[in-house]
């Protein structure tokens, strides 16, 4: 009878142990989660004070380099506040784009909506523009990927667009910039009031 009672009591402690071991790894790692803030979060809204800037500029080295790139100069900025008085989520944010192709010294300009999930966001620019994917990159950059239907954007005097299948025009490495970068490219972009 003794016996019987010490094999149950270890079996049981056995068992509590076994299932404290399963448990805590599982739990750890969901508070490591909660804890690792989203590509979102990270990139977005708290970086540069929720007003972050990614921009790069080409040189003409890099340009005689990449002989089918197009694109000189490429920009994208989030605001606190939007235009359209809807709060940036991870759900639904807008970003400014612009972009400065070789044939022109104009920006060309545009609203995308984006949204995020896990560490990529999807976006789509406003009219026809195009979509593109976001995701985060070494030192704080962000890259941006064209979608395969590229990209088309107005400008003041002019329309631009590049491929989303050919030449160096599909993925952009984009450091954190000082905020006056963006601001050059879209300080013209007016959103429509409804």
């Amino acid at each position: 009878p003794n016996l019987t009672r010490y094999v149950a009591m270890r079996a049981l402690v056995m068992l509590a142990i076994t299932t404290a071991l399963l448990i805590a790894p599982a739990s750890l790692r969901a508070d490591n989660a909660a804890a690792t803030p989203s590509f979102f979060e990270q990139a977005f809204l708290n970086a540069q004070g929720g007003n972050p800037c990614y921009a790069r500029a080409y040189d003409d080295a890099h340009l005689k380099d990449h002989g089918t790139q197009t694109v000189r100069a490429i920009e994208i900025e989030m605001s606190k506040d939007n235009a359209s008085d809807i709060p940036n989520t991870h759900e639904r944010f807008e970003l400014g784009f612009g972009l400065k192709v070789k044939k022109s010294n104009d920006w060309f300009t545009g609203v995308a909506i984006c949204s995020a999930g896990g560490d990529e966001a999807n976006c789509f620019i406003e009219g026809d523009g195009g979509r593109f994917r976001l995701s985060p990159a070494a030192g704080g950059a962000v890259k941006l990927e064209t979608g395969d239907y590229g990209i088309a954007l107005e400008g003041e005097k002019d329309f631009m667009s590049i491929s989303g299948r050919d030449g160096d025009d599909r993925v952009f490495v984009l450091p954190p910039a000082p905020r006056a970068e963006c601001e050059v490219a879209t300080e013209n972009q007016k959103r429509p009031q409804p």
